[in-house]
């Protein structure tokens, strides 16, 4: 069966120093319980994708242009790693 190749992600641009994240921080605070445990990529104050595993949700980010934000939202249910 052939495999069908995946487009190429478009290149990765450098953020000038000083860019702002307000949006980003204020959607996080108010919306982060609902995706506990999930990576989130967001645009400003808008998401674009969310999920359990980060690559794929990077993916969409870059696809959807722009410099995403990504954020894994913790989940309090979840142990922390390390220690006993």
């Amino acid at each position: 069966m052939p495999t069908t190749a995946k487009p190429p992600l478009p290149p990765i641009r450098r953020v000038a120093d000083g860019i702002q994240r307000e949006l980003e921080m204020q959607w996080i605070s108010e919306h982060s319980h609902e995706y506990k445990g999930e990576w989130v990529a967001l645009a400003g104050d808008r998401l674009i994708a969310h999920g359990a595993d980060g690559d794929p949700v990077y993916a969409a980010a870059r696809a959807n242009g722009g410099v995403p934000f990504l954020f894994r939202c913790p989940d309090e249910d979840l142990p922390t790693v390390g220690g006993s």
